[in-house]
């Protein structure tokens, strides 16, 4: 054992003595963090500035209410233009969409409530097809406020219930029957409308016209509470890629240069050499994570729900890419090679675990592909950790998947390598 101790310390006194690589290892996952948790840092809060072009050809009092309401959002920021500038701001990116309020958008009830669609426009960016959804729901959400509003008005409903009792009173193909009913409840209608006071009518129509209700889900307290919760996982992932890679290439070298065989000239075999490899790399990886622990607690101030949990994962996860890094060693005979197959391999598995580009935004055809990759179960175990508070019991699978690996690929690296000295 003593054998593989110092076998390592020589590594890490290579891996140190040059300033990239300190760079590549420590630096930048650091800056990783701190890109992104800033970029992250407005999560869960609604989008701010969107650029929307409006044109209203109804010019009504109705089309001026709803316009104003769209205007009172912080989310938008409505231009008022016409057709043409509309069309062409959107095309050419100026505007995130275009919202066209056409002629009788605000003439009767059923064009309002029933939501026309002869009435409504909408022109959006197809780059753009998040904000245009999230466009929307404000659009529906300032209809139910404007129309709010107009009911509040007693001569307009008394009108809007003339209107639909003279349709139904001169409707031919109507039941006798069901028409004394409708023209009954028109009738009484119109009574309420015409002897309520003030109050009462406006009181019906007063606060929020939709509500919910909602749900703690106390164990996961609204998932993470900083940003940097969220890009802590990713940063821990690329500085241990990291760390794989630069060890992967390392055992190339010593190979192609000769070390190897000097090496084992002394009481020294191959699995002393690798295990000494292993264990250097799992110890900076170590350090790197304590590394960016103790900057994200004492610099960023990130809550941590579960000690423990998190230095079991962390540790996993580190196990898995020692075992990663001896697979990836054994893809080349050159530092080039092993150093472009390694690369290519961790960036494969980034992009479908999440590393890079989140699992909510991939193709439903694509997501299923991210079960392979070790960089989703190293995520999520570091997640159960940091903000997801799973139990034991919850992170034994993720945890089971990584040690999987890990150890295939660890003795799959060794096999191959001693083929190759063959």
């Amino acid at each position: 054992m003593s054998k593989v101790i110092y076998l390592a310390i020589k590594d890490l006194k290579v891996l140190f003595s040059d300033k990239s690589n300190i760079f590549f290892v420590f630096g930048f996952p650091a800056i990783f963090a701190l890109f992104f948790g800033t970029i992250f840092s407005g999560i869960g809060e609604e989008p701010s500035g969107m650029k929307v072009a409006l044109v209203n050809l109804d010019k009504s009092d109705f089309s001026n209410s709803y316009i104003s309401k769209l205007d009172s959002y912080d989310a938008l920021e409505i231009v008022p233009v016409d057709h043409n500038q509309a069309i062409d701001g959107v095309r050419t990116g100026k505007f995130s969409a275009a919202v066209i309020l056409k002629d009788g958008f605000g003439g009767d009830f059923e064009t309002m409530f029933t939501g026309d669609n002869s009435a409504v426009e909408m022109a959006l960016d197809p780059g753009r097809k998040m904000e245009g959804q999230y466009l929307q729901g404000l659009l529906a959400r300032a209809m139910f406020e404007a129309m709010a509003k107009r009911f509040t008005d007693r001569d307009w409903m008394r009108k809007q219930v003339e209107d639909w009792r003279n349709e139904v009173a001169d409707a031919n193909d109507l039941d006798a029957a069901d028409a004394k009913l409708f023209l009954g409840f028109f009738d009484a209608f119109h009574t309420l409308l015409k002897d309520v006071n003030d109050e009462n009518f406006r009181m019906e129509f007063s606060g929020d016209m939709m509500s919910f209700a909602t749900t703690d889900v106390s164990r996961e307290q609204k998932g993470p509470v900083s940003s940097f919760q969220i890009t802590f996982p990713q940063a821990i992932i690329w500085g241990i890629l990291g760390c794989s890679v630069t060890f992967a290439i390392s055992i190339v070298q010593e190979r192609i240069k000769g070390t190897f065989e000097r090496l084992r000239v002394g009481p020294i075999g191959r699995a002393h050499i690798l295990g000494g490899k292993g264990l250097a790399c799992f110890i900076t990886c170590v350090c790197v994570v304590c590394f960016l622990f103790i900057g994200a607690k004492l610099i960023f101030k990130m809550p941590l729900r579960s000690l423990p949990l998190f230095v079991l994962a962390a540790a996993c996860v580190i196990l898995c890419f020692v075992g990663l890094m001896m697979f990836v060693c054994s893809l080349g005979r050159t530092e080039q090679s092993a150093a472009g197959a390694g690369w290519a391999l961790f960036m494969i598995m980034a992009m479908l675990g999440g590393g890079m580009v989140p699992l909510l935004f991939m193709p439903s055809w694509l997501r299923p592909f991210s079960n392979i990759s070790p960089v989703k179960w190293s995520i999520f175990a570091l997640e159960g950790g940091i903000w997801r508070n799973l139990t034991f019991i919850e992170m034994l699978r993720p945890l089971a998947v990584l040690l999987t690996i890990g150890t295939a690929a660890f003795i799959f690296g060794v096999v191959m390598l001693t083929r190759q000295d063959k």
